[in-house]
C-alpha cells in the first residue's frame, strides 16, 4: 500500500516502470520532500548513474547526515546549475542536514518512503531498486527519479525547520523548458541532436541547391 502519493501539476510519476532501461546512461533526479511538504517545494539534485548502486541509507549518510568537505563541495557544484530555477536549493540542503541531525541527536530515526511507492523502506535497499520516472506534460523534464519522502520518527519533530520550508515559494518547472541547462533533460538532448543533424546536413543542402540552380540555368538556355 502506498503511504505517500503526492502529485505535481502536469507530472506523470511512475514507480518502477517497465521501460526504465531507455534511461540507461543518464543521471537520475533525487527528489526529497519532508513529510507533508508539497512536491512543488521539493529539494532536488541530479546524481550520476553510479549512485544507483549505493544504498539509500549510505547516500543520505554521506551527503546529508555526515558529509565531509569533498561531499559538501560536490553537492554545491551539483546544485549550482539549478539555482536559476530554485534559488533556495542551498537553504533546503542546510535544512535537511539540520533536521536529520536533530532527529539523530534525540535518538530518533529518519524513515524513508517512496512517493507513489512503498515505505518505510529498508535503508539498505539499493537506489536502483526504487527508481521511477518523472515526465512533465509541458516537455520541461523527462527523467528517471528517486522520489523520497522523509519522515522524522522522534519525540520532537523539527517543527521550526518544517515551518520555514513551508514558506518557500513553489518551483516553476516551466522556466527550465528550452534552457538546456542540464544534460540530464531528455528534451535538451533531443534539441541538441536535431541541431547536430542540421549542421551536418547544411553542406549537402547547399550543394543540392547549387546543382539545381545550374540545372535550371542549362534548361532555360535550351528552350
Amino acid at each position: 500500500m502506498t503511504a505517500y502519493a503526492k502529485t505535481a501539476l502536469g507530472e506523470k510519476l511512475t514507480y518502477r516502470p517497465l521501460d526504465l532501461d531507455r534511461y540507461a546512461g543518464e543521471q537520475f533526479c533525487l527528489r526529497i520532500t519532508p513529510e507533508d511538504i508539497e512536491l512543488d517545494r521539493c529539494f532536488f539534485v541530479y546524481l550520476d548513474e553510479r549512485f544507483e548502486h549505493s544504498s539509500i541509507g549510505s547516500l543520505f549518510q554521506n551527503y546529508f547526515f555526515a558529509p565531509g568537505a569533498a561531499e559538501e563541495a560536490e553537492m554545491a557544484s551539483w546544485l549550482d546549475r539549478w539555482l536559476y530555477m530554485d534559488p533556495t536549493l542551498r537553504k533546503k540542503y542546510v535544512l535537511l542536514q539540520q533536521m536529520i541531525a536533530k532527529v539523530h541527536e534525540q535518538g530518533g530515526k529518519v524513515l524513508y518512503y517512496i512517493n507513489h511507492g512503498p515505505g518505510p523502506i529498508d535503508p539498505n535497499d539499493l537506489v536502483r531498486r526504487h527508481l521511477g520516472t518523472s515526465v512533465f506534460s509541458d516537455g520541461s523534464f523527462d527523467d528517471k527519479i528517486l522520489d523520497v519522502v522523509i519522515v522524522f520518527n522522534a519525540e520532537e519533530e523539527p517543527r521550526a525547520e518544517l515551518s520555514q520550508w513551508r514558506r518557500f515559494r513553489p518551483i516553476d518547472t516551466t522556466v527550465a523548458k528550452g534552457s538546456g541547462a542540464s544534460p540530464t533533460r531528455r528534451s535538451a538532448l533531443g534539441s541538441c541532436l536535431v541541431a547536430l543533424i542540421a549542421i551536418f546536413s547544411l553542406p549537402f543542402l547547399l550543394y543540392s541547391c547549387r546543382q539545381n540552380q545550374n540545372n535550371n540555368g542549362f534548361g532555360g538556355g535550351m528552350l
